[in-house]
This record gives structure tokens, sequence and C-alpha cells, in this order.
């Protein structure tokens, strides 16, 4: 995905779209998440597809929802297994933030298609998805905590920590700006809020779109429309029918999610009484950039005042921020681990030399070259095993916007000339068509192009002769491994690795049915979880050879 990260800037969606399509090896979620995304920015008549792998997407994060509740229902000894053994894998858990973007992306489509219910089930559905998210978070902090008291409690493990701070070298201060300490949590989106309160009171549901307004209100108190909203609610759903303007929510989008990517960090941790340095990867998030303020907006002869409302880039860091204490845990737990497992071959070895010193006196070359060789055997596994312990996954919804910016105007019905500064300088304009009634205008800015995207727009109709073909799921089955062979040289012939099988996607690019088809779950499933054990000898060769 940083091969189109400046194709992405330039607003080259074409190019984009095809870069995710050859690049994902796995059609999970964050496949369907990038290219959903992406193909709406191309235009009007790319919303249908767009949708279409949107709606997979969450399908995904249903499954997730899901799996999530049943994990949650469990022990705490379970979720405290869960914080040491979480780790990379070929599927993708949505952070918090990028659920309830989701929902506003989804909605916002089917507003360009004219599907104002849906779209207000696509609000409804983000409040719901949001309380399971709440009680992962303090599950997991609790779990964190317990786990943290029971490492300090094992001496091989003593040494463990949470703090960041507690790591020399981590850049704390991308964690902890003015703008991230002033979130509330990094799930809830005001932008997401307002516009689902603006869609229930386009279908007069007072009572669903003032608790939106409220929370928007609550979480971005600076923004005056928000307050003008709730207050003129009652009278705006009472003379619906008289409105001479059309109602007009313009939603702007600028600058680009930041960056994670994964960083090394030497550490020294004490074992045994002595200090040992080792190599831990932790997540790092990329400073701002590329922010723009879209200071000159308007359609027809009216100035729009746009206000920042939803700080995305803020959303990113909070999260990263949440589950650090996690991150660190995990990889000074499993270095400790390591560790013991060294101190352990290392004996292991000092113990085999002697017995062969007192099995052959008479040939000291012999001894010393078999101690040599157990030594760096015993070193070379733990070596690899930190490796293969040591990684960190730094994935992420990259092709989200940083700063939400709206405002909310009356305006003439019919058409009218928008016109917008981007960030090189340049004025854009093009005509758009406000209905009676209520209106969405989004505008997606990008270095020196921008896309328009506006409610009720036939351009995003699909076509009545398209059909949707379900998308087909196969299993691959994992090639043998070089493993194979050292395993029978080391007498381990009858010890199988667990099988991991792939799900791979076939997708059709038409629009999607009033009902998507449900494809297999791409989330992760936790009921066969193990609590995390040591590495034996044999798993930590697995690691090195496959």
């Amino acid at each position: 995905m940083n091969q189109s990260k400046d194709l992405f800037k330039n607003g080259d969606m074409q190019s984009t779209a095809a870069t995710i399509q050859s690049v994902f090896k796995d059609k999970n979620t964050l496949y369907y998440l990038e290219l959903g995304e992406v193909q709406r920015l191309q235009g009007a008549s790319q919303i249908p597809n767009s949708t279409q792998n949107l709606l997979i997407a969450d399908q995904l994060v249903e499954q997730w929802e899901v799996t999530t509740r049943d994990k949650l229902k469990r022990s705490f000894t379970d979720m405290s297994s869960y914080i040491l053994s979480e780790g990379f894998s070929g599927n993708y858990d949505p952070k918090p933030y990028e659920v309830s973007l989701l929902s506003q992306t989804i909605a916002l489509n089917h507003l360009a298609q004219g599907r104002w219910n849906d779209a207000m089930v696509e609000a409804k559905k983000m409040a719901q998805r949001e309380k399971v998210i709440e009680e992962l978070i303090q599950s997991k902090v609790a779990a964190v905590s317990k786990v943290e008291q029971e490492q300090q409690n094992n001496q091989s493990t003593r040494g463990a920590t949470s703090r960041i701070q507690d790591i020399n070298g981590y850049p704390v201060d991308l964690l902890d700006d003015d703008e991230t300490r002033n979130l509330k949590n990094s799930y809830q989106n005001p932008a997401a809020y307002y516009l689902s309160g603006f869609i229930h009171e386009s279908q007069g549901e007072a009572s669903l779109a003032a608790p939106g307004y409220r929370l928007a209100i609550e979480l971005r108190p600076s923004v005056n429309f928000f307050k003008t909203s709730i207050a003129k609610l009652d009278s705006n759903i009472a003379n619906q029918g008289k409105k001479s303007l059309a109602d007009t929510l313009i939603m702007i989008d600028t600058g680009y999610i930041p960056k994670i990517s994964p960083h090394q960090i030497s550490q020294s941790i004490t074992f045994g009484g002595n200090s040992k340095l080792v190599t831990l990867t932790f997540p790092v998030i990329e400073k701002s950039s590329d922010r723009f303020t879209p200071y000159f907006v308007q359609l027809g002869d009216r100035i729009a005042n746009p206000e920042l409302v939803s700080n995305i880039d803020a959303m990113a860091r909070k999260n990263l921020k949440d589950e650090m204490p996690g991150y660190v845990l995990r990889a000074s737990s499993r270095a400790l681990v390591s560790l013991a497992a060294q101190y352990a071959a290392d004996q292991a070895a000092q113990q085999a030399a002697r017995r062969n010193n007192q099995n052959n006196q008479n040939n000291q070359n012999n001894q010393n070259n078999t101690a040599a060789i157990i030594g760096a055997i015993a070193g070379m596994i733990t070596g690899y095993g930190l490796q293969a312990i040591n990684v960190t996954d730094v994935r992420h919804w990259s092709t989200l916007p940083a700063q939400t910016y709206m405002a909310r105007m009356g305006l003439p019905i019919g058409p009218t000339v928008l016109k917008f500064t981007l960030p090189n300088g340049v004025i854009q304009s093009q005509t758009v068509n406000l209905v009676g009634g209520y209106n969405v205008v989004y505008i997606r800015m990008f270095r020196n192009k921008a896309t328009v995207l506006i409610s009720n727009d036939p351009a995003a109709l699909p076509p009545k002769s398209q059909v949707i073909a379900s998308p087909a799921i196969e299993e691959a089955k994992p090639k043998e491994s070089s493993f194979t062979g050292l395993k029978k040289i080391l007498g381990f012939e009858g010890t199988k690795p667990e099988e991991l099988t792939a799900p791979v996607e076939a997708v059709s690019q038409a629009a999607p049915p009033a009902t998507s088809p449900t494809p297999s779950p791409a989330s992760v499933n936790m009921e066969g979880l193990k609590p995390y054990e040591p590495p034996s000898l044999l798993n930590s060769l697995q690691q090195l050879f496959n």
C-alpha cells in the first residue's frame, strides 16, 4: 500500500485501485475497505461497485462483532491469554474508528444513490457497534492490568511492563499531543453522529435525529451549527412540506490518515540478575502532514463557512495510544520468555558437553566441537525465535482522510455552481443539482484535484441489467515446507505443524442486491484459542524454516 500512497494523494484513483487489487494476497476486511473507498472516489459511476465491496466489508465486520461478543462472554483467564497471544495473521480486525467510518461511508454511498432509508439503517448500526467496541476496550484494559500483575509474580517474566514510557527511544510525543488528549475516545465520530441526525431529520424522525445531534455537540461543542440544528429540529420537521430552499449539508474530507510503521528498539532487560539486550518492535505513527483547511467554498452566490468537526488523524493516534500497553506487555513478556528458553538451552548444552566429557576423556577435540555445535544450535533457535515473536501488525485503512469539515446551508433548488480552493491553490468548479428537501454535497480534496459526490445523483444508480454473482470462496492448501526434512533428522517425524487455510475471494464488479450474500468470515475465530506458551525447540525450529 505504500507504493500507492503518492498516487492516492495526487488523486489518481484508477492506479490506486489497481495497486490494491494486485498487492493484497488475502481478500480480507481491509482489502474491501481500501478498494471500496477508492472506487467511490473515482466518481458517481463507480458508487455501485464501491457499495458492493463496502457491504462485503460490513458483513465481515458483522462477523467480527459476533466473535467479539462471544469473546467478551468468556472468562477473564481466556481474555488474559488473548492479550499475550494476539499477533499478526492474514485476518484483519477493524480498528474502532474504522468501524464508525465504514458506516458513515456506506451511508454516504446510499445517499448518492437516493436510498435515504438504507442510509438511516447504517446510522442505527453504528450506535449498536459502538457498545461492543466500548466493552472490548474496557475488557482489554482490565486484562492488561491483570496479566501484568501475574507477570510480576512470575520469576521468569518479572521484568515485563505495559508502560511505553519504560521503552527507551519510543516517540511518545506522537501519541500525546493536545488534539489526541482532548478526545473522549477513539471511536465516537462527531461527523458520523451529525450525519446520522441529518438523515433521520430528513425522514421526519425527530426522536432519532436529536440523539445524533446531541452526541455531536457533546464531542465537538465548539461547532456552532451543531447547536443550531438541535434548536431548529422540531420546526424544520414541522415545516418540511413548506420549504422553498434546498437544505444542504456540505461535507469536506481533507488530508491523509498518518501511516503506521514497525519501529525496532534495542532495549535492555534484566534477567537472572544480568542485563540482556533485546530488539523489540512496536508500531509507530508518523507525524501529521498534508493538512489543509478549506478556506473558500462557494455555492452559487453564497459563501460557506466549513468548521472542523472530526479529527480522524487524532482518533488514529488515540487508538494506538490505547493499544500500546498491550503491545508493550506482549513484547516484553515474550522477550523474557525467550530469554528463559535461551538460558535453558545454554544449560542443556553445558550438561551435554559435561556428559560428553565423561564419555570421551581421551578425545579433547571431539568434546570441544560437540559443545560448540550444541551451543550454536541453542543460540540459533532462540535468536530466530525472538525474530518470530518480534512482529507487530501495522495494517490500517490507509485511504481515509485526516480531517472532516462540515457546513449547513439553505440554497436555491436546482443547478448550482460549486467552487472551492484546492490545496495547491487552484479553484475547482462544477455544477451540482440540488433537489427540494434535504441534500448532501460531499467533497474529497487531494493535492491538485477533488472528487465531488452529491445525494440523489442519477449517475450513481446501477444499470437495471446488472446482476451480482455471489463471492466464491475456496480453501488453499498449505505447501509442504522445508521444515519437514529437518523434523525427520531431529526425530520429530510424527509431529505435524498446524495446518492453516487462507480464504480466496472472487469478487464481482457489479452492483449489490437488496440483500448481499454473506462471504465466509475473515475475522479471527477465538473459539479454539489456546493460552500463550513459551517457545519449544520444535516450535522455534518450525518458525525458522517455514
